[in-house]
């Protein structure tokens, strides 16, 4: 008990040291020689300090000292030979003390022999047992096993350099490949505190020395004295992070999540909470950070690779009077190139392009672009040779998103556009956007360059399409740049960042023609995904609204180029099949809207006629007859026939046709080319039909992104919903479509109808977030319909509980278009009353708006 209320005094003792700002390398100290001490006064009470056969070993982050407060104690036990029964019994006493007192162990029981045999064939092993340190027992044991894993027996400082660079690679393809994500893991990513200790070990193993102390001399020196400095307060930092994560989780975490990083914020003196900007102040800081741990593992891992690897014998090779090919890495001829050519702070860059073969930059060209920053003043970016090289850069056909991201980790694209510098590291604190607005920037860069590349191409034909009608793809670029650039500004962040694109534009030559195309398209990158997520674009009015923003084909070319990279990029999980589907339908009838001579050249009964006559093409090897079709379209009211498309239509008709005799018709099927599941019930109209439908799809972990519902003259409901699953993807299983519909006919033979709040479970992300419910209503001029929009929480069962209301109130929904963006939900209603009339009394609309607002507030009680 004494050593269990030692710990839990220790514990309490670092939480107020750190509070009290104690240095983060004295805390991590604290707490390893408390470690120390409890480890070893169990391994004098268990018998084991008379015992000259064994060693106690500390490994891990427990063997450079570097102790958390929910860290693991990574232990080894080594042994002189094989225990016999008796030191098995009392190392098994031992370890299991440890437990006792609730620390989290990791250990291995191991002869001299075993560790050397061990080490030769794994990585991890080697890599720990470089960094251990005796704690207590026989240090002639530790000493020997040193000296049987020196460089000089197994593997040697360039084999582990080879290997720890491919682990590291590894990693970072397991970790995403970005240190940006909005919920970063700050030990693994890229710049994380792995980085920084695979340095340590690679030093460690070439120079059995640590990174602090390597020398000093300019010709041995691995980094400059402001160099170590920043990587010294990085890594603090980051340990400060971990350590305030670790209390506040009461458990080894290494993630910050969204739980925690409010709590983060304000233990690091953040408070400001208005708008979120407590986290986004943190979080900028945290990505800052990594970014410049990120250059400088590139700058020393470089150096290293030069000083460790066996020498190539290739002497350098010029490429012009400025630049070098050193070994594959472009170089700069001379240290003070930059200096006397600024110029070449953009053309380094440039010439990474047109070289082909190069790799990167040598970490000395590296180090020379961030000393050399101060150049790009308002001078240097006023210079016409400058802006000419910058526009080059993204005019060639290769390399423009390799060179991009190395000019933001460098600082050159914050210094050379000013106003990208205050995007850069800056998280939105929500669930929509996956990563840093650098990042996902230039993550959109990179999605419309893949277009033009034989695997992008493939796997995106249409768009690929469109892109080949693009005569300058400059300028979808540029307006990729400036897309977010006013993200955190006061004001429209679209009408900004077009100010200041169209201002850019046309400081660097470009025609007004082109800049102005820059702009609008900044102005409007959100206008194309808005229409088709929000608004029924199977209705002639909206496109025609759509076509007039557009007003010219090659606009809505870039527009859709843009969104669907902007999509795909914010997080990779928003670009469904649906949501493509979606803009792929919204540009072809845009497109098809824009060759109209006249703005209503075709008319509303014209428009039905074709599509009738289409879906009669569809129908014509089914057996059914015109005739049928006919009295089927008769009985269904003309918004049906506008809303439904010809494929659905067919589908309706055929199926209904079949099962004629039925009062009841439920069918299932994947969508065409598999954007989605399509279901619809045909049965005697019932105004709790559609609140039953989307609690059986919501409570099996099914989501609704649009419903189409119909009732004809007879008084038989035709709904038709369209669905996906938790993943993002259509129902494809046969036998998963057979259980649905049991469930759906289960539910439809209930009388009552309820909400089993069992079934729903609030995901963890969701709860850190305060969305609140707003309900708007406007009038539709079309079909005489209220359009209800509904932004709130997208927790679990919000459609059902919608829905209900609906239902209570006597609403009647004929149309709905269901969107998540992260953490809210927006969702769009087109409603009326029993008597089908629009919703415009302001009392009703209040008592409509209130009902909604309490049912999702008790949902989250």
């Amino acid at each position: 008990m004494i050593l269990k209320e030692l710990l839990d005094e220790s514990y309490l003792k670092l939480k107020q040291d750190f509070e009290k700002k104690v240095h983060i390398k004295q805390l991590l100290l604290d707490r390893s020689n408390t470690i120390d001490h409890v480890v070893s006064e169990l391994w004098n009470s268990c018998g084991l300090m008379d015992n000259d056969s064994t060693s106690l070993v500390a490994v891990g982050g427990y063997g450079r000292a570097e102790m958390h407060p929910a860290s693991d104690v990574d232990l080894l036990l080594l042994l002189k030979d094989e225990p016999d029964s008796a030191l098995e019994e009392k190392l098994s006493d031992f370890l299991t003390s440890l437990w006792d007192l609730g620390l989290e162990i990791g250990h291995s029981v191991r002869t001299v022999e075993q560790c050397v045999e061990e080490a030769v064939l794994d990585l991890t092993v080697i890599t720990n047992l470089i960094e251990s340190r005796h704690i207590i027992g026989n240090k002639g044991l530790f000493e020997d096993l040193h000296e049987q894993i020196s460089t000089d027996k197994i593997w040697p400082s360039h084999t582990f350099f080879d290997a720890k660079m491919e682990e590291q690679r590894q990693r970072y393809r397991q970790y995403g490949d970005t240190a940006y994500r909005v919920e970063p893991n700050l030990k693994e990513g890229p710049g994380g505190l792995r980085d920084i200790q695979t340095i340590d070990w690679v030093i460690e193993r070439t120079y059995n020395i640590t990174l602090q102390n390597t020398p000093t001399s300019s010709e041995q020196k691995l980094l400059n004295p402001v160099e170590l400095n920043l990587l010294i307060e990085g890594k603090h930092f980051l340990w400060s992070v971990r350590f305030a994560l670790h209390m506040l989780a009461a458990r080894k975490e290494d993630r910050l999540l969204f739980d925690y990083q409010r709590d983060l914020a304000h233990a690091f003196g953040y408070t400001e909470d208005a708008d979120n900007q407590s986290v986004e102040q943190f979080m900028q800081r945290y990505y800052r950070t990594i970014t410049e741990l990120e250059r400088l593992n590139e700058v020393l891992l470089g150096v290293l690779r030069k000083r460790i690897l066996p020498p190539s014998n290739v002497d350098p090779v010029e490429i012009s009077p400025l630049y070098m090919n050193d070994d594959g890495y472009l170089a700069i001829s001379a240290p003070d190139i930059f200096k006397k050519h600024p110029h070449a702070l953009l053309g380094v860059f440039h010439q990474l392009q047109l070289t082909p073969d190069l790799k990167d930059l040598t970490p000395d060209t590296i180090r020379a672009i961030r000393n050399n920053l101060p150049l790009i003043n308002d001078a240097f970016r006023n210079k016409a040779e400058h802006k000419e090289i910058f526009i080059d850069i993204l005019k060639e056909s290769n390399g423009i998103t390799f060179v991009l991201r190395r000019m933001n980790r460098y600082g050159v694209l914050a210094a050379y556009i000013p106003a990208f510098a205050n995007i850069v590291g800056r998280m939105q604190y929500d669930l929509f956007h996956a990563f840093t607005v650098d990042d996902h920037t230039l993550g959109l860069v990179r999605n419309l360059r893949q277009l033009t590349i034989a695997k992008g191409r493939k796997k995106n034909p249409f768009q690929a399409k469109v892109f080949d009608k693009i005569h300058k793809p400059e300028l979808l670029y540029l307006a990729a740049l400036f897309h977010d650039i006013a993200k955190g500004r006061k004001g429209s962040h679209s009408e900004l960042g077009a100010v200041d694109a169209l201002e850019f534009c046309k400081s660097h030559g470009l025609s007004d023609y082109d800049s102005n195309l820059v702009s609008w398209l900044v102005k409007h990158h959100l206008t194309m995904s808005t229409t088709a997520q929000r608004k029924d674009i199977s209705d002639p009015e909206v496109i025609q609204k759509f076509a007039d923003i557009i007003a010219l084909p090659h606009r809505l070319d870039h527009l859709y180029l843009l969104t669907v990279s902007d999509i795909r990029s914010t997080n990779p999980t928003l670009l469904t099949a649906w949501k493509s589907s979606l803009l792929v339908e919204l540009f072809k009838s845009t497109s098809n809207c824009l060759k109209q001579q006249e703005t209503l050249s075709i008319s509303t009964q014209e428009l039905l006629q074709e599509k009738k006559e289409s879906v009669l093409g569809l129908l014509a090897n089914d057996d059914v007859p015109e005739e049928y079709c006919s009295e089927f379209w008769t009985n269904m009211r003309q918004e049906y026939l506008i809303q439904q498309p010809v494929n659905i239509q067919a589908w309706h008709i055929k199926e209904l046709k079949r099962a004629e005799k039925k009062k009841t018709v439920i069918r299932i099927r994947e969508a065409a080319k598999g954007t989605s599941t399509q279901l619809f019930i045909y049965t005697k109209d019932k105004d709790v039909l559609f609140p039953k439908i989307c609690a059986v799809l919501e409570q099996m972990q099914l989501n609704i992104v649009a419903a189409y519902l119909a009732t004809g003259n007879d008084g038989f409901a035709l709904d038709t919903i369209i669905f996906l699953n938790s993943k993002g993807k259509p129902v494809s299983l046969k036998s998963d479509q057979e259980v649905i519909l049991k469930t759906i006919k289960r539910s439809l033979k209930k009388k009552n109808f309820d909400i089993d709040d069992g079934h729903y479970r609030v995901p963890r992300q969701l709860q850190y977030f305060d969305t609140p419910t707003t309900v708007h209503f406007s009038q539709g001029n079309a079909n005489k319909q209220t359009i209800l929009t509904l932004q709130a929480a997208d927790t679990p069962g919000l459609l059902s509980r919608v829905s209900k209301v609906f239902h209570t109130k006597g609403i009647v929904v004929h149309n709905a278009r269901i969107a998540t963006l992260g953490e809210q939900a927006e969702d769009i209603f087109y409603i009326t009353t029993l008597v089908n009339q629009p919703i415009t009394d302001k009392n009703m609309q209040k008592d409509i708006r209130d009902a909604i607002k309490e049912t999702l507030q008790q949902a989250e009680l």
